[in-house]
């Protein structure tokens, strides 16, 4: 598969599984220096992540939260140590830049890149407009371009295209970034029914 191939292009190592391991990610003595920096982004570091567990990693701002996300995801590669993901890992990412975007789709196109009426969510298959509606979207922003939305819009459109294919493991870069409280609340219940990592 292309991910498999990318992992195997950037150095990833993978899990050795045993039968009902439930170990989807480690970390082991993971540290990253980016180039001409006076000091590591992050020092090494290690950790393991079951199937079920739900994370959260708190820090100020230049602490290395994304730098740490982006060596997960293998966007980057660790300066020493190794990040293990099992075999069975299929994650979602979410930006907190909204680079998964493209300005001049429609909400409808940056959901259905492929074109058709209908999604899938959580198994059951729903015209787009409906979907787009739980997310909190009128009908006369369908046919808007996404660059014309604002932040908080782009990053609900964001979470609405996430929760398409969610996979096994949802890692969420700053998930509440110029959300609105009700979208907040929206994002709590998703997570909340999200039966992955």
């Amino acid at each position: 598969s292309q991910l498999a191939n990318y992992k195997a292009e950037i150095g990833f190592s993978q899990l050795q599984s045993t039968r009902g391991s439930k170990v989807l990610l480690e970390l082991d003595e993971v540290s990253f220096t980016y180039p001409n920096a006076p000091r590591p982004t992050l020092s090494p570091f290690s950790t393991r992540l079951l199937h079920g567990e739900k994370l959260g990693i708190l820090g100020s701002n230049g602490a290395g939260k994304s730098t740490l996300l982006k060596l997960i995801i293998g966007e980057l590669k660790p300066t020493q140590g190794n990040v293990k993901l099992g075999k069975t890992v299929n994650f979602s990412y979410l930006d907190q830049k909204r680079d998964q975007l493209n300005p001049t789709d429609t909400l409808k196109e940056a959901l259905l890149p492929s074109g058709g009426d209908t999604v899938i969510f959580n198994g059951n298959e729903m015209h787009v407009h409906g979907y787009l509606q739980q997310f909190l979207f009128s009908p006369s922003q369908f046919r808007s371009a996404v660059g014309k939305l604002s932040g908080g819009e782009q990053h609900r459109l964001l979470l609405a295209k996430l929760f398409l294919n969610p996979g096994n493991l949802l890692i969420l870069d700053e998930p509440t970034n110029d959300l609105d409280l009700e979208t907040i609340e929206l994002l709590q219940q998703l997570l909340s029914e999200f039966t992955g990592t």
